[in-house]
């Protein structure tokens, strides 16, 4: 074998040195790898918000709402109390938030709380309960 010689270079028109067909094989099992890690991503979980609230009130009496949001990167829990009360809650990135909130309605009526969660990677997400307030004395 002379010094130009390799045992490993392949002959013949078209043929490729194989150094240069391991790299492409590498890379594509490379990006494989990732994708499916990326499915199974261990860096938080998909996004989902749970709110849980009384069902029912009465005028003047303070209320709790409960929230549970989780996600990969949240950016903050929105409380829209249906009166036109808003509350803001900064999460800053976390991957969950959980927490109460209390509310007084002036009111009687059915209101529907809503809780919007937003996450940077994962979009947005939206859970509701309905709460019925009553007047002091009365029912439903």
């Amino acid at each position: 074998m002379s010094p130009g010689d390799r045992a490993d270079r392949p002959s013949g028109r078209g043929a490729r040195p194989l150094g240069r067909l391991v790299l492409p094989v590498l890379l594509a099992a490379a990006v494989v790898a990732l994708a499916s890690a990326c499915e199974d991503d261990p860096f938080g979980s998909s996004l989902s918000v749970q709110l849980v609230g009384p069902g029912t009130g009465v005028v003047g009496e303070e209320l709790t709402v409960r929230y549970d949001a989780r996600g990969r990167s949240l950016v903050g829990v929105i409380l829209a109390w249906g009166d036109g009360t808003v509350d803001s809650i900064s999460t800053s990135g976390a991957q969950t938030a959980a927490g109460a909130r209390r509310h007084t309605y002036q009111m009687p009526g059915l209101f529907t709380v809503q809780a919007r969660v937003e996450d940077a990677l994962e979009g947005a997400k939206t859970a509701e309960v309905s709460i019925q307030v009553a007047l002091a004395g009365q029912s439903g």
